[in-house]
């Protein structure tokens, strides 16, 4: 039992997430009006930060998402902000450090394949210059 919790306090935090997550990201999620900073995001949801006491875990909310991709995507000839529309289920909230984070529900296919384009640039950039890590 004491060798199991040392290990668990000593060993690398391994991260269950099966899909990958950007964390370089300039961008933000609109929720009734307010613009709040993207922490972090996937092609299944988001993170983010400046949310107050309003939301708990299980609600649907609606939100605007606009998202900055890097220049040069495949199928992207200007770079322009990816910007849509969706729902959201609330998966966490983290009072003391006002975040919050979501699922994106009602997402279209062509949506969710932009956004995994841009993780896959995003990863491919971080490599080039030696950047961190795309997971938290």
């Amino acid at each position: 039992m004491v060798i199991s919790l040392f290990r668990r306090m000593t060993a690398a935090r391994f991260d269950r997430r099966l899909e990958p997550r950007g964390t370089r990201v300039d961008g933000y999620v609109s929720v009734n009006g307010r613009d709040y900073p993207l922490k972090d995001w996937s092609r299944r949801g988001f993170s983010a930060v400046g949310f107050g006491a309003e939301h708990y875990p299980g609600d649907k909310i609606r939100l605007s998402v606009c998202l900055s991709l890097p220049a040069g995507l495949p199928g992207d000839d200007d770079g322009t902000p990816m910007t849509f529309d969706c729902g959201a289920v609330v998966v966490w909230v983290d009072r003391e450090r006002r975040e919050l984070a979501g699922v994106f529900t009602e997402l279209d296919l062509r949506i969710q394949e932009r956004i995994m384009r841009a993780l896959f640039a995003s990863q491919a950039a971080e490599r080039q210059i030696g950047g961190a890590p795309l997971h938290a």
